[in-house]
Order: structure tokens, then sequence, then C-alpha cells
């Protein structure tokens, strides 16, 4: 019982964290007051509605493929009606309002519910970088013992790793357009995506992941997204609480992470495929850290269910769902509310205030 009245004690907020943010739609951009809930574990059960795009829909290619990460996506879509099911529906419809949809990604989560509509296991067409390479690591020939070095351009274009030339070129910068080449020229640490290309310390020896030059967005992006991740869309659509569909998504993620055998290292954005600007709302207000925080609280949460420990928020305010999410966005102080602990036939209850 003293490892579970510690994980809560250590997860719920000292401070509920009240942030104004600018969410990014393509319809329009709107203001949003970010309003976390109690604790970053979500109090409800985990919960997948099944919507599976049949196997005869061209976004449904049906390939099985191992999955070696899970891609966290936003809609970037901000109509009020464009929930988790309208996403969920138009890929298993293969069309929407604007006409056919070719995209497909294994789930989508809303305030209306987490969707799924592509099993696990098949590849999707979510990532932005072709289902024509696999995951793949290649041999650099540098050895070390940093799991998580610094990888750099050299000045005649091979990747380094901390501060040690692989024998790995990376691409060249090169796009033409209407016949003509515009760009052409060595790579350079600026030209990698912002969050990185795959680096693997295996036996002491480091190896790089498959990678290209995405000529969309003219960066180097990695391989594996489409074929090898579960693509998770997140909605952000206007008059729903975003943080309730960010956890909500962070508790589907450590579950998948569970389920796949997977680590928080690889919980990706959809930018480390393609160089796009995704999940934009989180990226662009710095709330993807925070994000993966919520992550591993749940994955934590869920390791303790698994040996029987169950979960329960009471409030006794009523701007606190029993869920744990705050309904208002300015705070009526104190904030009191009790957790209670249950594990065979032992039960604690823990008190709480915020002021």
């Amino acid at each position: 019982m003293e490892k579970a009245i510690k994980f809560i004690n250590e997860q719920m907020n000292k401070e509920i964290l009240v942030k104004p943010i600018r969410v990014y739609g393509w319809q329009k951009e709107y203001d949003y007051t970010l309003v976390s809930g109690v604790g970053k574990y979500l109090f409800e059960d985990f919960e997948v509605i099944d919507n599976i795009a049949p196997i005869t829909n061209e976004n449904r290619p049906g390939d099985i493929k191992p999955k070696y990460y899970i891609t966290v996506h936003d809609t970037g879509d901000s109509g009020e009606n464009h929930t988790a099911k309208f996403w969920s529906d138009a890929v298993k419809q293969e069309g929407w309002e604007q006409g056919k949809y070719a995209c497909s990604y294994q789930y989508v989560v809303g305030n209306d519910g987490i969707y799924q509509n592509i099993p696990d296991n098949e590849v999707a067409w979510h990532a932005g970088d072709t289902t024509k390479y696999d995951y793949k690591l290649y041999k650099t020939n540098v050895k070390g013992t940093n799991i998580k070095p610094n990888l750099t351009i050299s000045i005649d274009g091979y990747f380094e790793i901390d501060g040690k030339k692989t024998i790995i070129k990376a691409p060249l910068i090169y796009k033409e357009k209407d016949g003509q080449i515009i760009e052409n020229r060595l790579a350079t640490t600026n030209d990698i995506n912002d969050q990185g290309i795959l680096c693997k310390l295996i036996d002491g020896e480091y190896y790089l992941g498959e990678h290209y030059l995405n000529t969309t967005y003219m960066l180097i992006a990695n391989r594996g997204g489409n074929n090898n991740s579960i693509g998770i869309e997140s909605c952000i659509n206007e008059g729903t609480n975003i943080y309730y569909t960010w956890q909500k998504t962070a508790k589907l993620v450590a579950h998948l992470m569970y389920n796949n055998n997977l680590t928080i290292d690889d919980v990706k954005q959809h930018h480390y495929y393609s160089g796009k600007n995704c999940p934009q709302t989180m990226r662009m207000n710095d709330m993807w850290d925070y994000f993966l925080s919520l992550v591993n609280v749940e994955y934590q949460a869920l390791l303790l269910m698994k040996e029987g420990y169950q979960f329960k928020l009471i409030a006794d305010s009523p701007v606190i769902n029993s869920n744990g999410i705050i309904t208002v966005k300015e705070l009526l102080k104190p904030l009191k509310y009790q957790v209670e602990i249950i594990k065979d036939q032992e039960k604690v209850i823990l008190d709480f205030e915020i002021n």
C-alpha cells in the first residue's frame, strides 16, 4: 500500500495549472485557457470504442508490421462539430464533408471518447513518410556509452555522434521546382527535425535509424511512421476541454506502451517523421514535455492497477468532476477532495486541499 500512497501523493498537483494558450486549426486559430485537473492521473476507466474501417477500404491496406513507436498528432481542426467520432467516421467511410478522405490512423481521441479505426498491428497512413521503407538500423562504426548522445552533421556532410564522425552521410538538401534546381547543398545540423534522428546504443555501438529528406518541409526526418508506429489523432475542436483530451490521449498512450512493450522514448510527434509542425497546439505552446509527464503518470498507475490497486477520487467541490477534471477556468479556492486507494481488503483515504 505504501507505494500506491507515494504515487498518489507525488502526482497530485500542488497548484492547478492555468495557462493561456493559442489553439491552431485550419479553419481558424483561437485563444483558450488551459486548466489542469487536480492531478496528472485521470480518474476514469480506460475505454476504447471500436469503429474499425472495413478491410476493403483503400485507407486500410491491411499490411501487418511490427510496432516500434507511438505517434501523437493533433487534428489541426478547430471546427466545433469535428469530434473524435467525426474523424473516426471519416476514416471508416473514407469520406467527409469535403469529399474523399484518404488518411488513416489507429486511434482518434476527443472529449467524446477514444475511437479505434485500424488494428494496432496494421499499417496506417498518417505520418507522411510513405510506406516504402520500414524501421531499420544502420551500423555507424562509432562506439560509446551515452544512451542519449548529441547527433550533429559534420562540415563535409556526415552524421556525428557526440562529436565522433560516423560512416553515414546525411541526405543532400536537394529540391527541384518546375524543373529547376532551387536547392542543392550538404546538410547541416540545423536541417535535422527538432526531435532528432533515431540513434540506438546496442552493446556499446551506435546505430542510426532509417531516415530521409522530406522535401515538403525540407528537414531530415525518420522512417517508420506509417509502417511501424501506432498513430493517434487528438482533437483540438473549439468548445471542448483540451486538457481532458490530452489526459485521455496520455492514458491511451500508456496502455499502448504496456501492450506493445514500448517506452516513453518511443512516443514521438508526427514532426519526427516529416518535419511537419504537428501536434501543433502542443508544440507551439511548449506542452510536449508536460504531455509526456501525463503519459508517465498514467503508465505508473497502470502498473499499480495490474498489481490489484484501485483508485477513486471523491470530490468535495462542485467544480471538480469525479475524474479529477476541473470544470471552471476561474478557480474558487480552497479545492478539497479525497483519493481512495483499495487493494484486496485494505482501503486508505487520503485528504487533499489546494489553497
